[in-house]
């Protein structure tokens, strides 16, 4: 199967020297996909294990012991073979993106078709400032195989169109079951590594995916399973919005005066009080929001930690944004009033009053523009690929 993709935000997939983006790398596409996969599995009640932690029991690997390949390639049923695997110590997700002693499923290979380096603003400030600071909020992108030259230059994404060869690597696995998960990402999301920086909002080229394999797979991973504190389909929102005025455009630097004030929306207000120096300097009151804020939008302080929302840089034809993330129903930062109700719905209400909110969805809740109240898993998935109504059915 090929997948053709044109970007519409620049795209950045790493590269051989740590930290630099000089091709299209289908390693860097692959941790999206993951991403993504273990999102929609745990949305359903599916098994999804964490590849990265530190504790193997926590990891999904196969078990040797358990797993028999004769007995696994007599069972004819897919819904046996992959209750096999699981009981095996495979979870739904590693099935077929692999694990420790389990090959992945699928091949990818990128096809660049035409692609070049993109054009972006480095550094880039907001038009905002920090209150009682002279320096505004600055964003920078240097390339670190150039760290001799001054000005440093930018690192730059990728930008153009490129294939995404879809290959099986297993007879009982559909090529289309990625390809659908391709589609939901240029829909709703990015493609790629930092999308935290804006990249990787794609479209597909030509015919749209049909993403009925997609949630015929997904479907038969219906479990039982909760991951109230984790990505799930229950704790994610997805946006898009356009400038307040219909007439005008978005300029790169909106994506990151919109980071500031989200960022803002989690910062305690406290009027300067006088320091007692010879200086007299202006300073800010205690910041009770502080832990709170670095847990939604990240932070580079001490131990990093990654942004829970993303926002695109602008692209059709400047005139849209997105603005995407999750916020668990449970986190020990959870303090003065603040829970997971209250941090999406003023996120919701700075983007309404702000801009035009072009769409908003997120599963059981009034805010979605489209289908409000969808408290079914299964029927919120259906309605996020744009299927035909009826297909439910495996």
């Amino acid at each position: 199967m090929e997948v053709k993709i044109q970007t519409l935000t620049p795209i950045w997939t790493g590269g051989i020297e740590a930290g630099k983006c000089d091709l299209i790398h289908e390693t860097g596409l692959l941790g999206s996909l993951r991403w993504w996969m273990e999102v929609l599995v745990r949305g359903l009640g599916g098994v999804v294990c964490d590849p990265t932690a530190e504790k193997s029991q926590d990891r999904s690997s196969l078990d040797t012991q358990k797993f028999n390949a004769k007995k696994y390639r007599e069972l004819q049923d897919e819904v046996e073979r992959r209750k096999y695997l699981r009981d095996a110590g495979l979870c739904d997700v590693s099935q077929i993106f692999g694990a420790t002693g389990w090959k992945r499923r699928f091949r990818l290979e990128v096809q660049e078709v035409q692609v070049s380096d993109a054009t972006i603003q480095h550094p880039i400030t907001a038009s905002r400032s920090y209150l009682g600071m002279k320096r505004p909020p600055t964003w920078y992108f240097p390339d670190p195989t150039k760290k001799d030259v001054k000005p440093q230059p930018p690192n730059t994404p990728i930008t153009g169109s490129f294939i995404i060869k879809i290959q099986s690597l297993n007879p009982d696995f559909k090529p289309e079951i990625i390809g659908g998960l391709i589609q939901f990402i240029a829909d709703w999301s990015a493609l790629g590594a930092r999308p935290q920086m804006g990249f990787g909002v794609i479209e597909i080229e030509g015919d749209r995916i049909n993403t009925q394999p997609l949630y015929n797979w997904l479907i038969a991973t219906n479990g039982s399973q909760l991951y109230p504190d984790i990505p799930a389909l229950q704790n994610i929102f997805l946006a898009q919005i356009q400038p307040k005025d219909l007439t005008s455009s978005f300029k790169e630097q909106d994506t990151f005066n919109l980071k500031y004030d989200l960022r803002k929306l989690f910062r305690t207000e406290n009027d300067p009080i006088q320091r007692k120096s010879a200086h007299k300097s202006l300073v800010l009151k205690k910041d009770s929001d502080k832990d709170l804020r670095h847990f939604i939008m990240g932070t580079v302080e001490d131990e990093r930690m990654a942004a829970k929302i993303k926002i695109s840089r602008p692209y059709d034809n400047e005139k849209l944004i997105r603005v995407w993330g999750w916020i668990p129903e449970e986190a020990a930062v959870y303090k003065n009033g603040w829970d997971r109700e209250k941090i999406v719905n003023d996120i919701y209400k700075h983007l309404e009053a702000k801009y035009t909110l072009h769409i908003w969805r997120e599963m059981n809740s009034t805010r979605d523009t489209k289908t409000p109240l969808i408290s079914e898993a299964k029927l919120f998935l259906h309605s996020l690929l744009q299927l035909q109504e009826g297909n439910y059915a495996v």
